[in-house]
């Protein structure tokens, strides 16, 4: 029971090795060398096929025109009327300014350079699309666009350049001109207009004068008309405003009316929280044992019966979530709201006084506007509306003349800034672009196709891959052994000196090596031996390694735990009937089970048989037992080395039950046989179990299943590759 609880720990999530990424980026290495040469080469070749071309440069600068308002003075009012940069950008590389680029080509119009026949002939074989395809713009703030043309011809790029900017601001004087055209007329118009009605104006006060005898209004009339129209305006603001802050208290009275000036107070049942917090823990526990077991697995079983009863409880308590206490606490959106309806209170009584004193000197107004006779009156609003008159009169007559300057100065909104001149040296190809293009390019497609064709290979195929991966070392690589099915095969084998004979005493070596560094005392003696899948021939390796030891003069016992499918009494050609699962259940002593082989200092404990009654204990529950602990107690007192041979740990959990009980774990892998999936979770069981892997022994390596098997099998064994 203590050791299930062991395997219930959690393991610890691991930070992203990235050596392993450097070293799947080595191992690719030379694959992504040949992409990255392979993408210079087509690079060199385009750049030495491909013509060369030349770019002409010409500049363009926006001006800007201020003509005059059309009201008040110009020196006050003034805002620019220029053309948008971006806009002006986009222009440039349109089908109309081509046209009329290619056209001053023809007509041999260009002021800023002289085009040779031969040049302006081909020109004239360039429709204005093709043009508009060898040309690019830039604009430069704040006034400044960049055209530039590129082509095979040096003269050809310079004249199309110089065309397109002569030609964009051509176009440009020409619609500034219509547009100053237009704005005379316009303003001529208006002139007329305005000049009719202040002739009205001047007769109807000169009509009124007669009538009252009088030269001039007196100031005074002119200021209580002035007086009148500014109470009149603010008297209206004032009694919207006035309005607006009635209908907000109102509003904020009927929130009041819906509120209690104190409210008991309520707090969250704490029974009921507890309960929901142990909820969260038991779902979060469950959560991670999902991770690593099935959902049949008793103690998940038993973690959904405690959920499934405390949310039944929690809602029959739902009812109970909040209670009362007796003490009662002020309202504070009461209190809130008696605020503000005290502000706009204030607010009202403010805005009902200023009313009253508008209205009260709109009336004196009125009443000394009585005094007055109506003609004066009169004259004073006629005198007004021809002050505005003559204000815009001047500022027309202000714009008619800065139009007619434009007209005839045709100017417009740009001027060419700097004209092109034919390029001496090409542009492009763009040698060191090309490259660094290539670079980047067979550097990015290296890298894709490596990491491409990392993860679609799911099994593991190189030892350092799998110290990578488990992050223990490689103790020894086995090349395949071919043995016969006799029972002394493999004794033969460990008496010789093929290579999987050595590859097993280098694993007994580095094996003795890891318990004088890791056991201060030196007294490592059990070990477990096993693998992910089966196939991998972990039997092979701990009976190879008993035979190894007991060859030093050890005294070894090898332990056949694989109570399902056992195999060692077979290799050693003895009875398995009385073993290992005898001695748990207490149907056989240990003396009777131990059986002795060719070699003296070593012991084998078969399997046995299993009852095949269904009351009887599985093999899980006898490792579980207090008398597997007993009995590796008693093995350890009487023998040196204690090596189990278990089952697969992807198969059964026996391995998983064994390995705390042992000092180490020797963990044997096939190359290519067995995927990183398996491995990882191998490792992971091994951590929950709280076991301690020492390493990995490397089994059945060939130089025939390709490079990366041949080169560890080469590595470590090449001096005993050849085998009788």
């Amino acid at each position: 029971m203590q050791q299930q609880q062991r395997v219930l720990v959690k393991a610890e999530h691991k930070p992203m090795d990235w050596g392993f990424y450097l070293w799947l980026l080595y191992r690719r290495l030379p694959l992504i060398i040949v992409l990255v040469v392979l993408a210079l080469i087509a690079v060199g070749i385009y750049a030495y096929t491909s013509p060369k071309f030349y770019e002409a440069v010409s500049l363009v600068r926006l001006r800007k025109q201020s003509p005059p308002p059309l009201f008040g003075p110009a020196s006050q009012q003034q805002q620019t009327d220029t053309l948008d940069l971006k806009t002006a950008t986009q222009l440039v590389a349109t089908f109309l300014t081509a046209q009329e680029a290619l056209r001053l080509v023809q007509e041999q119009k260009l002021s800023s350079m002289r085009v040779s026949a031969s040049v302006r002939q081909y020109i004239g074989l360039l429709n204005a699309q093709e043009v508009l395809s060898f040309v690019s713009t830039a604009s430069y703030e704040p006034d400044l666009i960049r055209i530039s043309v590129r082509h095979t011809l040096p003269e050809v790029a310079a004249a199309l350049a110089n065309a397109i900017a002569e030609a964009f601001v051509a176009r440009l004087n020409r619609e500034a001109r219509a547009e100053a055209s237009n704005e005379r007329r316009f303003i001529e118009t208006q002139l007329q207009a305005v000049r009719a009605e202040l002739q009205r104006l001047d007769k109807q006060i000169a009509e009124v004068k007669q009538q009252l005898n009088m030269v001039d209004v007196s100031e005074e009339t002119r200021a209580l008309v002035n007086s009148v129209r500014t109470y009149t305006s603010e008297l209206l603001m004032a009694e919207t405003e006035l309005r607006s802050a009635m209908k907000a208290r109102e509003q904020l009275q009927q929130l009041l009316a819906q509120e209690q000036p104190f409210v008991p107070m309520r707090k969250e049942n704490p029974v009921l929280a507890e309960m929901e917090k142990r909820l969260a823990e038991l779902e979060a526990q469950r959560t991670q044992l999902l991770n690593r077991y099935l959902p049949t697995h008793p103690t998940i079983k038993r973690l959904e019966e405690q959920i499934v009863a405390l949310r039944q409880e929690i809602a029959r308590r739902q009812s109970e979530r909040v209670i009362e206490v007796p003490d009662a606490a002020p309202n504070p959106r009461y209190a809130s709201l008696y605020q503000q309806i005290l502000d706009a209170e204030r607010r009202r009584m403010e805005l009902e006084e200023r009313r009253k004193a508008l209205a009260s000197l709109l009336q004196q107004t009125y009443q000394q506007l009585r005094k007055f006779p109506e003609q004066q009156r009169r004259l004073g609003d006629l005198t007004r509306q021809l002050q505005v008159l003559e204000q815009a009169y001047m500022s027309l007559l202000s714009r008619l003349q800065d139009a007619q300057i434009r007209e005839a100065a045709k100017l417009g909104n740009a001027t060419i800034a700097d004209v092109a001149v034919v390029p001496s040296r090409p542009v492009g190809p763009d040698l060191i672009r090309l490259i660094t293009l290539a670079l980047l390019g067979g550097l990015g497609l290296g890298l894709g196709l490596t990491f491409l064709m990392e993860f679609m290979r799911t099994t593991v195929t190189n030892s350092e891959e799998i110290k990578h991966l488990l992050g223990v070392p490689v103790l020894s690589v086995v090349p395949e052994a071919r043995i016969g099915t006799e029972p002394d095969s493999i004794m033969r084998l460990m008496t010789s000196r093929r290579g999987a004979a050595e590859a097993i005493r280098t694993l007994r070596s580095n094996l003795r090596f890891l318990i004088l560094r890791q056991s201060s005392d030196g007294k490592m003696q059990t070990f477990l031996v096993t693998s992910a899948v089966k196939g991998e021939g972990k039997s092979f390796i701990s009976t190879t390694l008993a035979i190894a030891f007991a060859q030093t003069g050890k005294r070894v016992v090898l332990i056949d735990a694989d109570l399902r499918k056992p195999d060692l009494h077979r290799i050693f050609g003895l009875d398995g009937d009385v073993g290992l699962a005898n001695v748990l259940r207490d149907a056989a002593p240990l003396e009777s089970a131990l059986l002795p082989t060719q070699l003296e200092t070593l012991k084998l404990l078969p399997a046995g048989v299993l009852p095949k009654d269904s009351d009887a204990a599985t093999p899980a529950e006898l490792f579980s037992s207090e008398a597997m602990q007993h009995l590796l107690q008693r093995l350890k007192e009487r023998f040196d080395i204690v090596l189990i041979d278990t089952p697969p740990m992807m198969a059964v959990t026996d391995p998983s039950i064994l390995a705390p009980m042992t000092d180490g774990v020797l963990l044997v892998v096939e190359l290519g046989h067995v995927s990183r999936s398996a491995v990882q979770e191998v490792k992971e069981q091994l951590e929950l179990a709280q076991a301690k892997l020492l390493g990995v022994v490397i089994n059945k390596a060939s130089r025939k299943r390709g490079y990366d098997y041949y080169r560890d099998y080469y590595y470590y064994h090449g001096y005993y590759e050849r085998e009788p």
